[in-house]
Parts: structure tokens; sequence; C-alpha cells
């Protein structure tokens, strides 16, 4: 294993990492063994990552003749900033020079490092037409993720000895906060989105201004000044917690509290005790959500199946099984009403995926969607509302306690649940309502059983007479066993 130490010319030594630093300069430096290629260093403010960024472009470019490095930041102002105002004092000049005109740092080996910025596609596209061994965006979560994502086509060696990367330097928050958290942190990214996607060949490096000793030394008070933001600010830019960001819509989401660690679960024996629903949304991805309420109306979510790119004759039979396995083939699941329209690929037209789900013995019931009980609202919103409204509680900061628990928690098995909800973001046009073109098809699911579990039961204020009701529940009952075939 390679291991770097410092930046050293003529006895001066230019560069002197710290540990944090140096585990991010080791880990590329080491890619041809560890297998890594995408490289992430964030977290919280003040962990010196823009530094470490810099130096790691200069630690290549001297080490490598010939090379071409792209180092990007979204606007000129924020480059000159952090890079153009102090790359000049960087290295002496028997090294290499700056040229100011074109923003070039050339090295005395022929290395070049490029600086450049832009936060559009027009803005980016003048890279997209050369090469380089490596590229470098700092504060990757203000770059629109697509475009920092292709602009990694352009990675090519100029030297047989020579592997490109890609690395960035980041805090959470930003347009592109959900795709980096879910690439590069949760390594949950969609196969869908990104067919070549490798989690192995990623690797993460999470700072926090506790790694930055220098910065402590010199300025302790910078500690303070961050401990004094309010509690998401400080969430965000202290501790580096990825699942606080700006534009968020569940901004009430704390995993310390809405999450249940597995030493605390209940048995299933336990849980049939009480009033059982799931919730399904079905599509090229699919989610099925179990969840339960207590008597005091408290909701956990306990389970959750998720298929993506799987047939629907094998999302049936493993939900079937999933149901099994625990006990709970006779449960109820709502999901959602185009389940009942006919399928795409079924050229007569009478299939739809709800179908096959009730063929196979799985009860279902279709989601309402009625404007009755929502309070005028639309039926999304409604749900958005409710949920919100769960997953609310209230904390002391001066004792230190949770003196109002949610409605709403969670079982840690339920992952992505759980990594759905905090990554949501609130639509531009509407704050009431989650932005379109999100897979949020776990929330989906969980939204259509929390809807119907979590509201109380109707009484029964027209006076039927119980004769009625029973004929009532007995046509049903023969409607549905004439629609499942049987």
């Amino acid at each position: 294993m390679l291991l770097f130490e410092n930046i050293e010319i003529n006895g001066k030594v230019y560069y002197a990492p710290q540990p944090k630093q140096k585990e991010f300069h080791n880990a590329i430096l080491n890619r041809e063994e560890n297998g890594y290629r995408e490289f992430l260093y964030g977290g919280a403010s003040k962990g010196g990552k823009s530094f470490a960024l810099r130096w790691e472009a200069h630690r290549n470019c001297l080490q490598y003749a010939g090379i071409k490095v792209l180092l990007l930041r979204s606007s000129f102002p924020e480059l000159e900033r952090t890079h153009l105002r102090l790359i000049p004092f960087d290295l002496p000049v028997e090294v290499g020079q700056y040229n100011q005109q074109k923003h070039i740092f050339k090295y005395y080996n022929d290395s070049i490092l490029e600086f450049g910025y832009g936060s559009s596609s027009a803005d980016l596209s003048q890279y997209l037409s050369a090469n380089y061994d490596v590229i470098l965006i700092d504060e990757l979560t203000t770059i629109p993720f697509e475009l920092s994502y292709n602009l990694r086509l352009r990675l090519e060696a100029s030297r047989k000895d020579f592997i490109p990367f890609f690395a960035a330097a980041t805090n959470p928050g930003g347009k592109a906060h959900t795709e980096v958290r879910n690439y590069f942190v949760a390594k949950t990214a969609s196969s869908e989105l990104y067919p070549d996607y490798n989690p192995k060949r990623i690797h993460f490096i999470p700072a926090t201004v506790y790694d930055n000793k220098i910065l402590l030394e010199r300025d302790p008070e910078v500690l303070n000044r961050l401990k004094q933001l309010p509690y998401k600010e400080q969430q965000k830019y202290l501790y580096g917690n990825w699942d606080i960001f700006e534009g968020q819509f569940f901004d009430n989401w704390n995993p310390d509290i809405h999450i249940i660690r597995q030493k605390d679960y209940l048995d299933y024996k336990q849980i049939k005790g009480m009033n059982i629903l799931g919730g399904l949304d079905y599509g090229n991805i699919t989610v099925l959500i179990l969840g339960a309420k207590d008597y005091n109306g408290n909701v956990i979510i306990f389970d959750e199946l998720y298929h993506e790119k799987e047939t629907r004759e094998k999302k049936v039979s493993e939900t079937k099984k999933f149901l099994k396995e625990r006990g709970l083939e006779n449960i109820t699941i709502a999901a959602d009403t185009n389940m009942w329209n006919p399928d795409a690929f079924d050229m007569a037209g009478q299939e739809f995926p709800a179908a096959y789900y009730l063929r196979a013995g799985i009860k279902l019931i279709k989601v309402s969607k009625n404007a009755s009980g929502l309070n005028n609202m639309s039926y999304r919103k409604a749900c958005n509302e409710a949920i919100y409204n769960a997953l609310d509680y209230k904390y002391d900061i001066y004792t230190k306690t949770i003196i109002k628990q949610p409605k709403l928690k969670i079982y840690e098995r339920c992952r992505h649940l759980i990594e759905t909800l905090p990554s949501l973001i609130t639509d531009d046009k509407d704050s009431e309502d989650i932005a379109d073109g999100q897979n949020d098809h776990a929330y989906d699911a969980m939204k259509y059983m929390f809807m119907q579990l979590a509201q109380p039961r109707q009484k029964n204020t027209d006076n039927e007479p119980k004769w009625l009701i029973e004929m009532r529940k007995e046509r049903m009952k023969k409607v549905q066993i004439g629609f499942m075939g049987v």
C-alpha cells in the first residue's frame, strides 16, 4: 500500500495534509488495488475539503508529466474565492506558473491544471470537447447531478501508467443533494438511471470541522459559531448530516427519533395483536409496505418488500411468500387505483395488475382518493400533511428530552423507505407538495397504507339496520369471488 505524506520541493514542505486529508489522498493513490474510481470528500463545513481537492490536483500533476486535470466550481466568484486567489502562492515559480487569462496552471513537466465553472448545460458544454485524466468538482451538490455525471465521459488516460478518476468535495444541501447522497453516501443510486452503477467503485470520505485541527488551533471560536446555528443548519454544517438539507419536504425527519432499532423490534406475534394493513405501489419499481396501528393511534412501519425490474409473476409469487413467512397471508393491502387499469401489454385490454395478486389469494383493496374528509385538499397534499404531522415531535433543548413523541415510526429494516422519506424534495411551485420525478415509490406505498390505517373509523350515522349492512357485505363478497375467478 502506498502512503502519501507531504509535498516537498528542494527540502521545503509546501503541503502537509491532516489525517482526514491523508485518507482522501491515499484512497486515490491506491485506486489500482482498491478498485475505486469515483471519490467524494464531504460532510460538514470547515473540514479542509477544497484545499485537499486542489492539492490532489497538484500531487498528480507533479508526479505524472503531461496529464491534464480539470477543477470546477458552479460559479466564477466561488472559484475565485476558494482557488484562483491562492493558486499563485501554492508552489514556487520554477515548478509552474498560473495564467490568469486562461485560468490554467502549467507545470514544468507540461502537466496542466485547468480551472472552470458553470451550473448549466450551456456553461459546462465547453468542457465536453476535451479529454481529462482527472476531473475534480468542488461543492458537487451545487451543480445539477446529470451534468456533473455526464462530464465523466471526458475522462481519458493520456499515459499508460495512469488510471483516470473523478473526485469531488461538498457539503450537504444544494440542488443535487439527493442524487449525490444516493450515489456516493448511501450508495443506493438507481440502476435504471445509471446502468453501470457499481458501489464498489465509489469511495466516500466524511469530514467535519473536528478533522481540521489546524483551523481549530488558529481559530477556536469557529466551533462555537457553528454550535450557535439553528438545529438544522448545525446538523448540516457542524456534523455533516446528509438527512437534513434545504428544500427537504419532511424537514422534521430525525433518524434518532423516527427509526426503531432492531433491539427494540416487536415480534410478529405481538404485531398481530395490532391493526395491520399493507400498502402497495406498483410499477417498474414495486414496493410493498406493512404497517400496524396500536390502540393509541400510533403507527409503526415494520416491513417492506422492494422489487425493481421484475416480472409481474415474480412480484406476485415473492409477495405471497413474503407474507406467508410472516404469518400475514390474510392481511389487506391498499393499492393504488392504477392497478385496476388494464395492463398496457395485454392486447385484449382485459387484464390489470390487481388481477394477478387477487388470483394468487392476496387481498387487495383499491385506495379511495375521494375528496370527502380531505378538507378540500387533493389526495396527494392530504397524504403529505397527514404524514408530516404524524412525524412531528417536540424536543426540549434544555432538558434534552422528547416531550412529545411522533405518531409514526419506522423499523430499521425498512431500508428503502428510510432512504426515501428524508430525500424527498419540495415542489418549487407548491410548498405543500412533493416535486415530481423522484424515486418516491416507497413513500407512495406507505401513504396508501397510512391514510387507510391512521384515519379513525367512521361511525354509522345513517342508522342503517344490521340486516342491510350484512346484506351489503355479502354482496361485496360475491363480487370479489367472481372477480377472482373462483
